[in-house]
């Protein structure tokens, strides 16, 4: 049984020089772990060649940032060993757009209860802070209170 990259290869569609024997797309959307690496291609993968950019699907935002640190080493692999493709640019985005929303609507969520819990810590803090008998150092600790809840 034929795998799947050695059917594309045969396709003229895959082959930008029309050799359906150079496989120049099939190769190289198969070359993403040598380009990018094991660790990064884990959570990464070519899905499209579009304006000459590669656009680039990341399972999370996390990653992105790594693959923008290696951008010139990325892309300077892909030139040399893909002149054909004449690819300029990489363009990278979330799997899941949704993901982002979700982590950012995380960061919003009261719980039942947490009100009054830091409100108790909150007068806790006050009254480790009166006992002190420093008063400089008291005072001192009052203006950071005060500075942190601005």
């Amino acid at each position: 049984m034929d795998k799947a990259g050695d059917l594309l290869r045969n396709l003229p569609f895959f082959s930008q020089s029309g050799d359906p024997n150079s496989g120049d797309y099939a190769g190289f959307f198969g070359s993403w772990e040598k380009l990018a690496g094991q660790k990064l291609s884990q959570y990464s993968r070519i899905v499209d060649i579009e304006n000459n950019s590669l656009l680039i699907e990341v399972d999370h935002p996390a990653i992105i940032q790594l693959l923008q640190m290696k951008y010139s080493e990325i892309l300077g692999k892909v030139r040399r060993n893909y002149p054909q493709l004449q690819i300029g640019d990489m363009r990278m985005f979330v799997k899941n757009p949704e993901y982002v929303k979700q982590r950012e609507d995380r960061k919003n969520i009261s719980f039942p209860g947490d009100e009054k819990a830091i409100r108790e810590s909150a007068e806790k803090k006050q009254d480790v802070i009166e006992s002190i008998d420093n008063e400089n150092f008291r005072d001192l600790l009052r203006d950071m209170k005060k500075r942190s809840q601005l």
